[in-house]
């Protein structure tokens, strides 16, 4: 039985190795100090073969009985604990090294070092191979734990070449978090919404693709990874940027990256009520001397910095001019001969197929009798009377609707129809910005309605609009002192319409297509809701060229930021409470835009000036800090990899390991820890910069895997081990959100001094000398972390 000792044993890392080398049938000596480890990750182990020693190996330590494998996992990992611990992380990874190395040398043992990726520092070469030597900043921040990993390794070489001892460098690659909302193009539409949800469905397009391979032995802990497995997957995708000036891009991500974390999180609330969440080791962009964007730690944030808001962004803009019914049948799967479709001229069309139509319908009835083709040829008579036959029969003959044709429910009774082919005019864009303003969704049974509420005279506007660009009956609600005014529109189709379109009874948005649209158009369904929002005149309103856009809903609140941002404007967001009728508290958010001019949306398309009490350089704001305050961290984490601009729309992305999963530290200031304790408990995610930095996530049972196939492989040269896939830390968080269910939302913070943009290892190596590649898909490790862990174990308590 080879005996094997686990330096940092006790550790997230550690005792996942402890557990696979003792179901591989080795005895394991687990050492630690216990500084950052815990012996909560190896209570379960109640086995002869297990033996825990507390050892703090920065001084001389033996084992007196044989050892056939060391492997050196000890050292500060995180950036919470290497900032608190700096000297001791140079010590572990110098006179720690040299000790467990003297003991490897003396009992002839294999050693096998846990480097890191961050031996490459800011990496100038993409993806990063063995042969590159890295471009570190050693004064810098992170220089404790880069220098003491690439000492580490320099000594293990030495080990080897001098002393012969049988050495391994194991490179593993690292990432940062994920909880934050990111705004993106995919390519079909603009979308905002959390980066596990983006992670989530990249995941499942490389597993349809046949990227992800099928888990095999019982994995059960997620390191991390990159989403998707081929950069191509981003293909087409693009999310609004920042270059160096300042300036408003759109940038090309290559890659998506995730991972998890449980380092300290601050809050850092400014004014025009943005608040951002980042961890202590990361920074915002702050104003620079020469006004240009400065990344700039967090906890050296005081109130008064000036930190960067998007002040106006970039997106791909698409047009949608119609929509057809025919299409949003099929995309609802509903079966073909429940629509009608119909025109004048069609029943001679559908005559002259009748030969075709009775075999078809005789078939469908399963009868062939005298009676059910005398029942048959009457259907046909009756279509071609009315002018209309369901979907179906027009598919079995070839017929092509006309652009004129409408659709109605297949009833016996009387149903509303909608033209087959409905025109998205600014019109019924304005219409629809009202109803996201004041509209509600009404659907009981078989009752089903849009209905919007509001004043008379916008009604009256609302209602020609949606009788001529429609043409279905439009119902006005009688006025009585306990119900304003209001019209509504009882058709089940309008409501497939309109959930085709991105509204339901869900929730109040602004679908992506809508914030996508050229800003000729867009800006219908600001003035719609503007209409309709009810806040927008008044002396006070006249005088500062106010407008005030009001939601009790905080995604709608978020969605209108957006679209305040396609045009260059910068709302102040507020947040308050109104007494209803009953004398409950409701809360709201009110939206502010003042000194616009000019002041009507109608006229934003050709330009608009708004004076702000903030300096601002290009299209970033310079928001004053108010407080910085502690808060709850999250556990997971994401990045766009962005190549040539620093950051996303949502704002800054949160740095962490790449290797997560069940036993990592809520606190230890990583991604995945951090996105996942603050997920579980609705906080925003922190991320820093954009969330484009890159990294790579590798689950923790494939990252074990990789480590013991090295560690008995006779290989002495440096070995990456990871998943070759990139991810941004946005896209971590929006898969830790997505897959813990939580209602939290991404927020941004500025990139801390030396924080790498780009992380992907090249694993040719470990393929051609392991056979070992990464097996677990990130959406999967995620959820196995969350499982292993529980929700209690991930949200874990500050120490």
């Amino acid at each position: 039985m080879p005996t094997c000792l686990v330096t940092g044993g006790a550790g997230f890392l550690g005792s996942h190795l402890c557990d696979e080398l003792l179901q591989r049938g080795h005895r394991v000596i687990c050492a630690d100090n216990l500084e950052t480890g815990s012996l909560t990750n190896i209570a379960h182990i109640r086995v002869p073969e297990f033996a825990f020693r507390q050892i703090d190996i920065i001084t001389p330590f033996f084992v007196d009985e044989q050892v056939d494998f060391v492997y050196h996992l000890a050292s500060p990992a995180s950036p919470i604990d290497y900032l608190r611990l700096p000297l001791h992380t140079l010590k572990v990874g110098s006179h720690g090294t040299h000790h467990a190395l003297g003991l490897a040398k003396r009992h002839r043992a294999r050693f096998l070092l846990a480097s890191t990726s961050e031996v490459y520092g800011d990496p100038k070469v993409h993806p990063q191979t063995e042969d590159y030597w890295g471009h570190v900043n050693p004064i810098g921040p992170r220089g404790v734990y880069d220098e003491a990993k690439r000492y580490a390794e320099a000594l293990t070489m030495a080990y080897h070449n001098q002393q012969g001892v049988d050495t391994a460098i194991m490179r593993i690659f690292n990432s940062i978090p994920a909880d934050e909302q990111v705004v993106y193009d995919d390519g079909r539409q603009l979308r905002r919404e959390p980066v596990a949800a983006l992670a989530t469905r990249l995941a499942h397009r490389a597993v349809l693709a046949g990227y992800a391979p099928a888990l095999s032995g019982g994995a059960s802990a997620f390191a991390g990874g990159i989403i998707p497995a081929h950069e191509h997957e981003l293909e087409g995708y693009a999310v609004p940027s920042m270059n160096a000036d300042g300036h408003a891009v759109v940038g090309e991500p290559t890659a998506l990256l995730a991972h998890p974390t449980d380092e300290k999180t601050y809050e850092v609330r400014t004014r025009y009520g943005r608040a951002i969440k980042v961890t202590g080791h990361h920074s915002l962009f702050v104003e620079g001397a020469d006004g240009t964007p400065e990344p700039k730690m967090v906890e050296d944030l005081r109130p008064g910095d000036r930190v960067g808001v998007a002040r106006r962004i970039e997106v791909p803009e698409r047009d949608r001019e119609w929509v057809s019914m025919l299409e949003v049948w099929q995309r609802l799967e509903r079966d073909p001969w429940d629509l009608d479709v119909g025109w004048p001229g069609l029943g001679d069309e559908l005559w002259a197929h009748r030969q075709e139509l009775v075999p078809l319908l005789l078939a469908r009835r399963g009868d062939s009798g005298e009676a059910a083709r005398r029942s048959v040829w009457g259907t046909v008579v009756r279509w071609r009377r009315q002018d209309r036959a369901p979907l179906a029969a027009l598919r079995r003959c070839g017929i092509v609707p006309i652009e004129q044709a409408r659709v109605r429910l297949h009833t016996a009774g009387l149903a509303a129809t909608l033209p087959a082919r409905v025109p998205l005019t600014d019109d019924l864009l304005w219409v629809l910005g009202l109803w996201i303003a004041e509209g509600r969704w009404v659907e009981s049974g078989k009752n089903a309605a849009l209905v919007w509420s509001c004043d008379d005279a916008t009604l009256d506007r609302a209602e020609a609009i949606i009788r001529r660009d429609l043409g279905v009956h439009v119902v006005r609600g009688a006025k009585r002192p306990d119900a304003a005014d209001h019209l509504a529109v009882n058709s089940c189709l309008l409501l497939a319409l309109a959930d085709h379109l991105g509204f339901a009874e869900r929730g109040k948005r602004i679908p992506g297509w809508m914030l996508g649209l050229p800003l000729p158009r867009l800006k219908w369904v600001l003035e719609g809701y503007r209409e309709g929002d009810g806040t927008h005149s008044g002396a006070m309103f006249d005088a500062q060229r106010k407008h005030a856009f009001s939601t009790i809903d905080t995604e709608l609140k978020d969605d209108l930021i957006v679209a305040f941002a396609r045009f260059g404007l910068v709302p102040s967001v507020g947040s308050y409470t109104t007494t209803a009728p009953s004398g409950e508290r409701r809360p709201f958010w009110m939206l502010s835009l003042c000194n616009v001019a000019p002041w009507s949306p109608l006229a934003w398309d050709d330009g608009v000036e708004q004076r702000l009490n903030a300096r601002v350089t290009e299209d970033v704001v310079w928001a004053a800090v108010k407080e910085v305050v502690e808060v709850p961290g999250t556990p997971l984490v994401y990045d766009f990899s962005v190549p040539e601009h620093e950051s996303f729309l949502a704002g800054c992305c949160v740095y962490s390991h790449n290797t997560f999963g069940a036993r990592m530290r809520p606190f230890d200031g990583r991604a995945i820890p951090t996105f996942m304790r603050q997920a579980l408990q609705d906080l925003p995610l922190t991320v820093f910069g954009d969330g484009s930095q890159t990294r790579s996530f590798c689950y923790v049972d494939d990252l074990i895997a990789g480590m013991i196939a090295l560690a008995e492989s006779g290989k002495h040269e440096p070995c990456n081990i990871g998943n070759p896939d990139e991810f941004t830390l946005l896209q971590l968080a929006e898969a830790v959100v997505d897959v813990t269910g939580s209602a939290s939302e991404i927020v941004f913070e500025p990139l801390p001094t030396d924080d790498p943009q780009q992380r992907r290892p090249d694993i040719s190596r470990a393929q051609e000398w392991l056979g070992w590649a990464p097996q677990v898909s990130l959406r999967d490790g995620l959820q196995r972390t969350l499982d292993g862990a529980g929700r209690e174990g991930l949200i874990g308590r500050a120490r």
